[in-house]
């Protein structure tokens, strides 16, 4: 049917990623809308549209957010203004798209195994197609500065062109997959599916991919799997010791030359914006130019992608919507997150070991905003209230 239709366009052009990109405009945001407004209209009309409990957070976050930008106007032009306003609104679209996945599963129009088997087969897509980047983009460097592309070398980073928002969406996955091997629901696809997902995470040479991993390894392990613990910890151990360039860029955080430096700085940065406006923030997603009045971005940066956010979600939501924004934008993960623990039932085993992870990894990186990341993750915590999780 269209609706289902709808949905499997959309999680191919988001995993098809920098390729779905024309001029300044993404398919996957076109997908996601058009989706979710259909999924909307699909389901009203039938009398039968449901909200998640967990969306509320998110969408009064939305409203702050709103604020926020009404209340620093005056700062912008309207080319600056209506960029971040489309910001804003892309952000409701992500939202609204995961409450018509969720209504989806709600009413039977799609199993959650279909659900998992998408997000599997995407992930397993964006490894085989991380190969053939490797062969023909190895480095990143070679590319012209001004597409504001970091300069990796040798690292998978597949359609994203970023192999930490590459790491990150794979772990999403690796959540749900091992949710489903802690209670014994697995076959040669789900195992095979393990392997390769948890392989292509370590090839993206990204830290803060491999601490998400390894926190999800640790509750699940902990909690009800210690078989996979166990597993983790001989593989890391292995892996320490037996490459070299694990020890290297675990080294490397000490390293005055590596990107932890830079990462330092843009944290630096966003607290020193954060608490020049405390209260209402320097509007959603106008950091750039916040940055630009405050000096922080140079001829060298200012065209790099980077420049848009801070190296942290929460960070970057403190910054440009005040400590209120902050606060309900925290506590739309972690209100899932603590009626999950408390529940004592198996099904939110996934939600338990995701969202710390998740919360960990955007400490590093602002991957809460990507569309991939964000709309996955919602997809998961909104659908975690129908008590269908493996």
């Amino acid at each position: 049917m269209a609706l289902k239709f709808l949905y499997y366009l959309l999680l191919t052009l988001l995993s098809l990623g920098q390729l779905s990109r024309v001029g300044n405009f993404y398919l996957f945001d076109l997908a996601a809308a058009v989706f979710g407004l259909y999924s909307l209209f699909y389901f009203l009309v039938r009398g039968n549209l449901k909200l998640p409990r967990y969306s509320v957070l998110f969408f009064i976050f939305g409203l702050l957010a709103g604020a926020s930008l009404i209340f620093n106007a005056y700062k912008y032009g309207e080319g600056e203004l209506g960029t971040a306003l489309f910001y804003l609104l892309r952000y409701l679209v992500y939202v609204l798209a995961a409450i018509g996945v969720y209504n989806m599963l709600r009413s039977g129009t799609m199993s959650f195994k279909d659900l998992e088997k998408s997000l599997i087969v995407s992930a397993l897509f964006l490894c085989f197609a991380g190969v053939f980047q490797l062969v023909v983009l190895p480095d990143f460097s070679v590319l012209d500065p001004s597409l504001g592309w970091d300069p990796h070398k040798n690292r998978v980073a597949s359609t994203f062109f970023d192999p930490n928002f590459l790491g990150a969406y794979l772990v999403v996955v690796a959540a749900v997959i091992f949710g489903k091997i802690s209670e014994g629901k697995r076959n040669s696809f789900i195992t095979f599916s393990a392997v390769i997902i948890a392989f292509f995470v370590f090839l993206t040479f990204s830290r803060s991919a491999w601490g998400m991993m390894a926190v999800v390894i640790f509750i699940i392990g902990a909690l009800k799997y210690r078989k996979l613990l166990v597993l983790g910890l001989i593989v890391a151990f292995l892996t320490y010791f037996l490459v070299p360039r694990v020890q290297t860029r675990i080294s490397g955080v000490t390293d005055p030359a590596d990107s932890a430096r830079f990462r330092l700085v843009s944290w630096t940065n966003a607290l020193k914006i954060s608490s020049d406006n405390l209260l209402m923030g320097v509007g959603f997603n106008a950091y750039r130019y916040a940055q630009k009045e405050y000096g922080f971005l140079t001829p060298d940066n200012i065209s790099s992608r980077s420049g848009a956010g801070a190296d942290s979600s929460l960070l970057f939501v403190l910054a440009t919507t005040g400590v209120f924004g902050a606060l309900i934008y925290a506590a739309a993960y972690l209100f899932p997150l603590a009626e999950n623990i408390f529940s004592g039932r198996k099904e939110r085993l996934v939600i338990v070991s995701l969202v710390p992870a998740l919360l960990l990894e955007s400490f590093f990186v602002n991957s809460l905003f990507y569309p991939q990341i964000m709309f996955a993750a919602m997809v998961i915590i909104f659908s975690s209230s129908l008590d269908i999780l493996p």
